[in-house]
């Protein structure tokens, strides 16, 4: 119990700080992280010997990191980019779909850009495509683990990868300076990050950091 309270108030601290800055900052700071997220998805192509991408990632929520930066690169190059959106009447469901310019994008629930409703499902067989996920938002320690709860569609959406497919994407997140702390122990339900997207660089966690 004690660890889980003492992430709950680490969280709460990183999140203050997060909305602490102010809008111009977070604009610019998001600029600078999407630009090392562009850089980073431009050697995972070398890596893989792929011309394109498809990134998987929520859109900006409020206060975190905006992602749309990286999506317009993602467009450009031609990446495909899906995204879930969040139905609370159907919350055990989870979905995503393909968003191919902002004219695919519509307010959400809680104001959250998401999917338009009409889009497609991208169906389970096509996740396998996915070579990277983004997870915004969150609070992190400095090897990458994730701290605290949140996130449940991209633990639902793991847990689901791993039991019908081997591969697995890269799994990366944006991160403000603002949400990174010392390295803190682990809970079940937490997942390693792969990378991290500072701003103006990345930050690769390696298999003895975890």
């Amino acid at each position: 119990m004690e660890i889980v309270s003492n992430k709950q108030r680490l969280r709460q601290e990183l999140k203050r700080k997060r909305m602490a800055l102010t809008p111009e900052q977070r604009l610019q700071e998001s600029a600078d992280i999407c630009a090392a997220a562009a850089s980073y998805m431009n050697q995972l192509r070398q890596q893989k010997q792929k011309s394109t991408l498809t990134l998987f990632t929520y859109l900006a929520y409020r206060d975190e990191p905006d992602t749309m930066p990286l999506l317009h690169q993602c467009w450009q190059v031609g990446d495909t980019v899906f995204a879930p959106r969040i139905d609370a009447a159907q919350d055990a469901l989870f979905h995503l779909y393909p968003i191919t310019g902002i004219h695919d994008i519509e307010p959400g629930a809680f104001g959250i850009p998401e999917p338009k409703h009409d889009l497609p499902i991208v169906p389970e067989s096509a996740w396998q495509e996915i070579d990277l996920i983004l997870v915004p938002g969150l609070g992190y320690d400095k090897q990458g683990g994730r701290i605290g709860y949140g996130g449940g569609y991209y633990d639902r959406f793991m847990s689901r990868l791993e039991q019908t497919s081997s591969h697995l994407p890269v799994c990366g997140a944006f991160v403000f300076g603002t949400q990174i702390t010392e390295k803190i122990p682990m809970e079940s339900h937490d997942f390693r990050i792969d990378v991290l997207f500072m701003a103006s660089e990345y930050k690769v966690t390696t298999k003895s950091e975890k």
